[in-house]
């Protein structure tokens, strides 16, 4: 200590003496950094990961799907002003009977050469070997979907392909950069253990679809500074007479836009929730250090007067306000890339990227650091200014005592009613109306934070109800290899089991308004519909409109139309004519950008008569598995989806990745109400030490001197509550507005548990502090406080 400025051993002094405020800001800011490091890391992490992937395995920049086209037209793909290289393939969906699985599992077969390396989408092999010319019935499969069903090199799959069984044998596993994440697009979430990719030999693919010297899938690669919207508007004309749905880029590629909308999340967390944390610490260490300099006016002005300058004292409370910052900002800096280490783990585990370990960035730490650095010292100059302007000689002088008058309460005679200690609480309130307010809105943001991680498992819960209670009824959803006629219905309503069976039908259309446009599928909807009827963000039925389209909001946000417009819908199968349409409603949906059409209609329109692309179903619970044996080699089939597979996917999906973030957030901000609570009220025991320290000589018990400084802090808590309540709402709602895309949106549902358990956590942070806070009060030391100048 003799190697320190007399300043500096008086900042430590004076740091020790606040320990207990002092830890509380440290915790609040450890936080705060925490979070920031775990997320901001994630950042780098998976855009490096991405982009390093896409380079090394050539990601390609647009694909487009036809029904079959010849390989010779590959040359006018290839010679198309902004290409560089064009891959193309056979693929279809089949089904799998899995070892082991129950229901059957749906696999995308792609066609991939073997006599030569693809031009793009490179796939990397995993365990196993690659594909060899001259055996048809060799595949190599995703390692989500192999993992996930305990599948090895050596083990055999069994497959409907092209209306054949045939027995395929396993000799590899791959990771490949479309499918990042194994998902079928028509899907809500990924399921590893009923979905994956099945790459066979070229040749053999071309043989099992009945595709030789034909394609029906391209990669193509643009050159630097190609458009890729022009590109798509040629390959749309070049490929329209062999029934193309339609080129696509990045953008609308569902692996990749997944992870890219993962980065834009944890971009935007990384920024929020530190915001809020930092924010309570500055605001905290402003009422500390103002409690510090309001008690040491005096001493200021001493060292002022013996030469000390403004910039020299500043210093010195900033060293005071810094030691709990450094102390807090540090421990959390471990404890961020702590978390970031295994926030990268579960991120593996859905969003596959092959040598893509978690390195520290020395550059996020140093950015969280600072950050809460800056906090510290607006904080401390805040508090500070005031009195570092005043000449010596008046800050010597001791303050003007405080001006006391009648409040509110005592000119109405509300006062009368409570005791002599209830009256001095009042008192206390209504005399220091600004530390009050302080104070409330201390405790109101602990409050609003845990609304903020409460109200996330709300909306994932009331999502996970809309849609799989109401939106999704069927116990079993069918895709057929193409359009099928009613008779595929009657086939299906004669399984073991089958109560219910409804057509499901979507046509693939372009839908554009001045410069927007969208590619997806219009829903065909049957008004006896009841197994997928059409609901909105609280599961009530909507019915549709007499006239036009039901269009989800988000589709309307992104073609930025309203009711009563009209836009051009393109059909891009059938007929492939376009036609306007009138937006007839809007419905305020959770999942997807959706439009939706009478039955009568979209036939019509589309002009492909009385055909349906899948089916769903209600089947008795114990003839579910009797169903998915006869599914698994039902002739014309695609894919079979299970809802409660799905629901348990959907659970288990959220309890290993979504719940643990959560109970993280959760953590934090019950860190966070209960330094501000502590901090609320250790600082007025501090403010009011010699007040209650008189009171007790005047004959007051401890128990009612304990209830004047507690009865204060109850009462600031009880208009916190509310306060807490209004600010919470509005940060769950900018997070709605700020997580929603095409894919998703939160819903705005805060449900009553979330306020109760919001205000009870307010409610265990001022117990668990009045204990503390407690001992100090009955350990004072009347003699020293009251011979203690004010």
């Amino acid at each position: 200590m003799r190697f320190l400025r007399p300043l500096d051993r008086k900042a430590i002094r004076d740091v020790w003496h606040l320990r207990g405020p002092a830890l509380a800001i440290a915790v609040v800011v450890l936080c705060g950094v925490a979070s920031f490091v775990s997320m901001r890391s994630m950042v780098p992490h998976l855009t490096n990961a991405q982009q390093a992937y896409y380079r090394d395995s050539r990601f390609a920049d647009l694909w487009v799907n036809v029904k079959r086209a010849p390989v010779s037209v590959l040359r006018e793909i290839a010679a198309m002003p902004g290409v560089t290289a064009v891959e193309v393939r056979v693929s279809g969906e089949v089904i799998l009977d899995v070892p082991g699985l129950p229901e059957p599992a749906t696999g995308l077969i792609v066609g991939l050469p073997t006599s030569r390396v693809p031009a793009l989408d490179l796939i990397t092999i995993r365990r196993g070997r690659a594909l060899a010319t001259g055996h048809d019935d060799d595949v190599v499969i995703s390692e989500g979907f192999a993992n996930a069903n305990a599948l090895a090199p050596g083990d055999s799959l069994g497959a409907v392909v092209n209306g054949r069984w045939r027995q395929l044998h396993i000799v590899g596993t791959a990771l490949s950069p479309e499918f990042v994440l194994e998902m079928r697009p028509t899907d809500l979430f990924p399921d590893n253990q009923r979905y994956g990719i099945v790459w066979i030999a070229e040749d053999a693919a071309r043989a099992a679809f009945g595709m030789q010297g034909a394609w029906n899938q391209a990669a193509i690669a643009l050159a630097k500074g190609a458009s890729a919207s022009e590109v798509i508007a040629r390959l749309d004309v070049l490929l329209a007479r062999y029934g193309t749905l339609g080129a696509y880029g990045r953008s609308l590629q569902m692996s990749h836009r997944f992870l890219s909308d993962e980065i834009k999340q944890a971009r935007a967390m990384a920024t929020a929730a530190p915001a809020i944390f930092l924010g309570v610490a500055a605001f905290l260490l402003n009422i500390v250090l103002s409690r510090i300099v309001a008690s040491q006016r005096e001493q200021i002005g001493m060292l002022k007067a013996f030469g000390l300058t403004a910039w020299e004292l500043a210093r010195h409370y900033a060293l005071i306000a810094l030691g709990p910052v450094l102390a807090g900002a540090l421990s959390g800096s471990v404890l961020g890339l702590w978390l970031a280490g295994q926030m990268a783990g579960l991120y593996a585990r859905y969003y596959r990227i092959p040598n893509a370990p978690f390195q520290p960035h020395l550059s996020v730490i140093v950015i969280g650091v600072g950050i809460s650095v800056l906090a510290a010292l607006f904080g401390a100059v805040s508090a500070v200014r005031r009195v570092l302007r005043l000449p010596a000689a008046d800050a010597m002088r001791p303050e003007a005592p405080a001006r006391y008058r009648a409040g509110l309460a005592e000119s109405m005679h509300l006062d009368r009613w409570l005791s002599p200690v209830g009256r001095m609480t009042l008192r206390a309130i209504e005399r220091r109306p600004l530390r009050a307010a302080l104070g409330v809105l201390g405790m109101a943001l602990g409050v609003a934070v845990m609304m903020v991680g409460a109200f996330q498992f709300d909306a994932i819960r009331t999502l996970r109800d809309v849609q799989f209670e109401y939106a999704q009824r069927e116990d079993i959803a069918v895709t057929f290899t193409g359009p099928r006629g009613e008779n595929a219905l009657r086939e299906l309503s004669h399984l073991p089991g089958v109560t219910r069976v409804e057509a499901t039908r979507a046509a693939a259309v372009r839908v554009q308004h001045e410069q927007h446009t969208r590619q997806l599928g219009l829903v065909a909807v049957d008004g006896g519909a009841r197994l997928r009827p059409v609901v909105d963000a609280h599961g009530r039925r909507v019915e549709l409109p007499g006239d036009g389209l039901l269009i989800s909001r988000s589709l309307a946000t992104l073609l930025d139309v309203h009711v009563g417009d009209t836009v051009r819908v393109e059909a891009l199968t059938g007929r492939r004519h376009a036609a306007p349409m009138r937006i007839g409603a809007l419905l305020n949906d959770l999942v997807g950008t959706n439009a939706y059409l009478p039955t009568d209609e979209l036939r019509r329109f589309v002009g492909e008569g009385d055909v349906l692309d899948g089916a769903v179903m209600s089947v008795e619970a114990e003839w579910q598995d009797t169903a998915y044996a006869r599914l698994k080699r039902f002739p014309g089939v695609a894919g079979v989806g299970a809802r409660a597979a799905v629901v348990a996917n959907f659970d288990k999906m959220m309890a290993d990745s979504f719940n643990v973030t959560l109970f993280t957030l959760l953590l934090f901000a019950g860190a966070l109400a209960v330094g501000v609570v502590y901090n609320t009220a250790r600082i007025a025991l501090s403010e009011r030490g010699r007040e209650l320290a008189s009171l007790r000589v005047l004959g007051f018990t401890r128990s009612e001197v304990a209830r004047m400084l507690f009865g204060e802090q109850l009462a600031l808590g009880f208009a916190a509550v509310p306060v807490g309540y209004l600010i919470g709402a509005m940060f769950c709602w900018l997070l709605v507005s700020g997580f929603s895309s095409e894919l998703f949106r939160l819903p705005f549902v805060i449900h009553p548990r979330t306020f109760l358990s919001s205000a009870l956590l307010l409610v265990v942070a001022g117990l668990g502090s009045a204990v503390l806070v407690r001992r100090r009060l009955d350990q004072l030391d009347l003699v020293a406080v009251l011979k203690t100048r004010e």
